[in-house]
Parts: structure tokens; sequence; C-alpha cells
């Protein structure tokens, strides 16, 4: 309820809480998820658009206006499939197009942001924290944490209910869609780190993902580098 009534929602980073419960509920994360868009509307140069190279232009026909795009990833907590389909609804409403990668750690998620060149990256995760909470955590188009600034714009935007009156009807309406291999692109930037004249051959390794969001692409990076895996 303080938080309600001080129109606050994110912390130090991104907004947490027990899941289910205020502010980490469907809504707030519909609520959320319509700010995102909405703000990519009124801020044009903060989308991937405004980096074309100098003398080339967006077509003019509003048929060919570039729709936001923003990847959506999560770790393994039950209450990231509510979430999750909050935030794409949220997007989808006012106009903005969402990639569901599913599980993936939150660098990850940062990674194939940049990766797609999306406008921005929402990891649902609360970390550390016990399995009942969830979080979610927003990434510019860059793979880095979304501005102060418009974190302040976005929970203005959901406490203020600024936003509701723009949204968009018929084909404006933003759609979703699922991508399955970009564990692959991440897998092989992770290889990337590792010296290419070393391996590990002959290594064994016991590897425990303890449920994390890393449970799919972990043991293929060690696997790929030529260790015998035991997976728990």
């Amino acid at each position: 309820e303080d938080l309600m009534t001080m129109g606050k929602l994110f912390g130090t980073d991104g907004i947490r809480g027990l899941a289910n419960e205020f502010p980490m509920t469907g809504e707030v994360a519909m609520s959320v998820g319509r700010a995102l868009a909405h703000i990519f509307k009124t801020h044009p140069e903060l989308t991937q658009k405004s980096s074309l190279p100098v003398g080339l232009k967006p077509l003019e026909s509003s048929r060919s206006v570039r729709r936001a795009k923003v990847v959506i990833g999560k770790d393994t907590r039950l209450s990231g499939y509510m979430l999750e389909q909050a935030l794409a609804s949220g997007l989808c409403s006012m106009g903005a197009d969402v990639i569901l990668i599913g599980p993936l750690p939150t660098p990850g998620v940062a990674f194939v942001t940049q990766s797609m060149r999306a406008d921005a990256g929402v990891m649902i995760s609360a970390s550390h924290n016990a399995y009942h909470d969830n979080g979610i955590k927003i990434f510019s188009g860059d793979g880095f944490k979304l501005p102060d600034e418009i974190e302040v714009e976005i929970e203005h935007l959901i406490f203020s209910k600024d936003a509701e009156r723009f949204r968009p009807t018929g084909d404006l309406v933003g759609k979703a869609y699922r991508i399955e291999d970009v564990h692959n692109r991440y897998l092989v930037f992770l290889k990337s780190l590792f010296a290419r004249d070393l391996d590990l051959m002959g290594v064994r390794v016991a590897l425990d993902c303890a449920n994390c969001a890393s449970y799919r692409v972990a043991p293929l990076v060690f696997e790929e580098l030529g260790a015998e895996v035991i997976r728990l």
C-alpha cells in the first residue's frame, strides 16, 4: 500500500515482490508492458530505427512504420508463466511486437536483446530471492539497464493511467511469437569466451543447475567444449 501511495514500483534492480501480490501481479505486469510500449511511441529516439546509417530514412508509408520489438525471457519460477503472458498482453495492446524466448539466464536475455536488435528486453526473475517471489527487470536495446528517468516515466504512466486512451485497434495491435533457438545463439557466444586453443577433453564435470534458468544452456557449453557432463 505504501508503494501504491508513493507511485513507486522500481527498486535498485527492477520490480520485485511476492508473486501474485502487489506489485508482482498480472495486472501490474500488463500495465508495465503497456507503459513500455507507449514510451517507444512517444520517444522514437529509443528505438533501434534511430540508428539507421546516415542518408537512409525509414519509409514514409504508415503501413511500413516500424513497431517496437521487445524480448521477454524468464527463469523457471512457476509464476513466470503468469507474468510473461501479462507483460506480452500489455505490450501487444499498445502496438509493440513481443519475442518470447523462455528460460535463459539474465545476461543471456540481455545478449539476445542486443543480438536480435530488439528495442528492449525484459527478464522475469527475482534472482536469489526465494522461489515464491518474482521480479521484472527491463533492459534497453543495448542490453544494459533501462535509464532511471525511463523507469520513472513508466511508473507515472501506470499510476496516472495516461496511456489508456491511446490503445491501437485493427492491424496496429502487436503480435507475440516464440523463438526456440535463442539458446544456441547464447551458447555460441559463451563458447567464444573460451580460448580457442584449449578444450575440456578428459574432464568430468558434475553439473547441478539447481532448477535455474541456465538448465538448458549450461550442460551444452561444457559438453561442446569436450567435457563429460554428469547432469543433476
